[in-house]
């Protein structure tokens, strides 16, 4: 006689709680003391002057943020490992599955009640943050709206990464498996596009490495989009309703799969057969990507990538049939792996031998409607709504060349570069000797075209100079200076900061001088050549555009070629404040580099190791001093080192070139 089979059952009902019901209380507990606790501890009695709070909140995710995300990442995760726990042993499997109660109503029950446990106590949390609003006086910290803000929030996300690990469990017989495989759920396609982009730039020159990996790919990660989200307080509400869709159709599909896995399956790693060879060959070739990016990162060189990737494929394939076999006698199959290894050849010399062009392509120059060229490719991918100018957090938007002789001379250099393939090594752009460069380009057809390198600015200072020198390059050398910028409604005053200088710094507030002084330097730097722009001289000080709390919006420094600033300076007086004065200085010592040393961060803690050197020469004439002072430089080696000694800071060592010291100097430090 066949079992009637119920549409819920109490008893089954009792059980689970009495199995998980301590999770959800103790969740309640931690949410208190998370959020009405430390609000009550921390914001009562810090009123100002106004019967006003100091800080008021613009979500309550402000309060220890951390601890909130933590457990809405975990809590979820383990209720759901302890609700299914008994379709991962074989004996409750075989038990629970023997009673007159369908799977359906097993698993929908065991999914509301994980839903109530999670939802009881942030509605608990909730109508305490209310009593105590009105009850402890914080009535202008948070408002009604932020509570149930922050309940929706809290609830739709805790119900999502509930419905991940139910989801990730239906397809394990283990428990401990159900909850690595959630984690990793959240992270892999953004893993797996990453290490693809980490690995494809040693096979196409010129892909925009920073560029793809900087365009929002955080996005991917539930855990870093939630935190970006709620932390800041702008989270979006079609953001909340994507999350909530697609946790319905994880549940849906954990159901689905729930009511064909086999009971046999408990204790076993996978619980479908045809599951097993996508996790085999998915961990050999995330395996593969992540060691062969970890090798040719640190050794830069397409032969230890090679490596990386022979020793990360046998690791990832001998790794997934041990955890499939819970043993370690694995070694006897290899068919696969050669198969697994024969396709990744293929797709390596596909890459390799570029048949899409990628490497040589450049647009065609009637194409092009505008270009972006500059060292990196921040602005490319920095995202205006992260930045918040009234807590001094400004924006600056990238530019995009589009004169037709900026162009064409940007498209003349990269086409150079294209064409010669420079071999450059990253100690080399660490040290200086090489700079990377991005060109992004807007096409009339509105597609975009980015590319990355690294060169030798050395080895193109004719294209460097053409570009450099032509008019929409200066005009748009700094942001601030733009007469169409949107930072400049912030600036309140500007402040000249001059270091190796006692006393306060240059402040202007008169809104006419600072125009004055922005068209002076609009004009220093079209006057400015390109090897003006390359003489590693040190400026005089520092221009800080600042907002009305003292933030910096931008920052210009002064160079010792901006001729029309120090024609402004002097005629405003300020000119001797701007810079350091020969008064500024006690004596300099200049000694001759005969072992051509670099310059060493001890010689200024202890310049005596210079001063006392045999043939150092001591200067105390102003007409030197001032001399020396008009060619400091930024270089690292030189012909002769000075030692600045000043009156009201600590000494200075700056290494000079024979062509800037003086002929009679030179005799004396033969």
């Amino acid at each position: 006689m066949q079992s009637k089979t119920s549409s819920f059952n109490r008893g089954m009902w009792i059980q689970s709680m009495r199995n998980v019901g301590w999770i959800g209380a103790l969740y309640t507990l931690v949410l208190l003391f998370i959020l009405p606790l430390q609000i009550i501890l921390r914001y009562t009695g810090e009123v100002n002057e106004n019967g006003m709070y100091t800080e008021k909140l613009k979500t309550l995710f402000e309060v220890v943020g951390s601890l909130q995300f933590l457990f809405m990442f975990t809590v979820p995760v383990v209720l759901a490992i302890f609700l299914f726990r008994y379709i991962q042993t074989k004996s409750a499997a075989d038990y629970i599955h023997s009673l007159p109660i369908s799977r359906g109503v097993l698993f929908w029950q065991n999914v509301l009640l994980g839903i109530v446990s999670l939802v009881l106590p942030v509605i608990i949390s909730a109508i305490v943050l209310f009593l105590i609003k009105d009850s402890v006086n914080v009535d202008d910290l948070y408002t009604l709206k932020l509570i149930l803000r922050w309940a929706i929030d809290t609830i739709i996300l805790n119900i999502f990464v509930f419905s991940g690990a139910v989801f990730a469990g239906m397809f394990t017989g283990m428990s401990i498996l159900q909850g690595a495989f959630i984690y990793i759920l959240f992270i892999l396609p953004a893993a797996l596009i990453q290490f693809f982009i980490m690995n494809v730039k040693f096979y196409w020159y010129g892909f925009a490495t920073t560029y793809y990996s900087g365009r929002n790919l955080q996005d991917l990660v539930p855990f870093i989009h939630i935190m970006d989200l709620l932390d800041s307080g702008k989270e979006s509400y079609l953001s909340l309703v994507i999350y909530a869709i697609v946790a319905c159709a994880l549940c849906f599909i954990a159901f689905i799969a729930y009511q064909k896995r086999s009971l046999e399956i408990a204790t076993h790693a996978i619980a479908f057969n045809w599951l097993k060879p996508i996790f085999i060959y998915g961990l050999t070739t995330c395996s593969l990507l992540l060691w062969g990016m970890y090798f040719g990162e640190i050794k830069d060189s397409f032969k230890w990538l090679i490596f990386g990737y022979v020793f990360g494929s046998l690791l990832g394939y001998i790794l997934g049939h041990m955890i499939l076999a819970k043993t370690w006698r694995v070694f006897d199959k290899w068919k696969g792996y050669l198969l697994f290894v024969a396709a990744a050849i293929i797709i390596g010399i596909g890459l390799k031998v570029d048949v899409f062009g990628y490497s040589s392509y450049l647009p065609n120059q009637e194409n092009i409607q505008s270009v972006y060229f500059d060292e990196d490719d921040y602005s490319l991918t920095d995202n205006p709504k992260s930045h918040d100018p009234e807590n001094g957090d400004y924006y600056r938007p990238p530019y995009y060349y589009s004169d037709k002789n900026t162009v064409n001379f940007i498209r003349a250099l990269h086409k150079q570069i294209i064409k010669d393939q420079p071999n450059i090594s990253k100690r080399e752009i660490q040290s200086g000797d090489a700079r990377e460069i991005t060109f992004a380009y807007n096409l009339k057809n509105d597609k975009k075209v980015v590319r990355q390198y690294a060169v030798r600015e050395a080895d193109y200072k004719a294209f460097y100079k053409r570009i450099i020198e032509t008019p929409e390059y200066k005009n748009h050398s700094f942001y601030i200076l733009e007469r169409d910028n949107k930072n400049m409604r912030y600036v309140k005053e500007v402040q000249i900061n001059v270091m190796y200088k006692s006393g306060e710094p240059i402040v202007i507030k008169d809104p006419n001088k600072i125009e004055d002084l922005k068209l002076a330097i609009r004009k220093s730097i079209q006057n400015q050549t390109y090897e003006d722009t390359q003489s590693n001289q040190q400026s005089w000080s520092s221009i800080d555009f600042m907002d009305g709390n003292g933030r910096s919006v931008d920052s210009i420094p002064f160079e010792k070629s901006y001729k029309e600033v120090e024609k402004w300076l002097k005629h405003e007086k300020m000119f001797e404040s701007a810079r350091v004065m020969p008064e500024d200085v006690s004596n300099i010592v200049v000694l001759k580099n005969k072992d051509h040393e670099i310059l060493q961060n001890a010689w200024v803690d202890t310049p005596s190791i210079l001063t006392k050197r045999k043939g150092a020469l001591t200067i105390k004439d102003s007409k030197q001093i001032d001399h020396f002072l008009s060619h400091t430089t930024i270089q690292e080696q030189g012909d002769y080192i000075v030692v600045f000694r000043y009156k009201n800071s600590s000494p200075e060592v700056q290494m000079f070139d024979a062509n800037t010291i003086p002929t009679e100097l030179k005799e004396k430090l033969k």
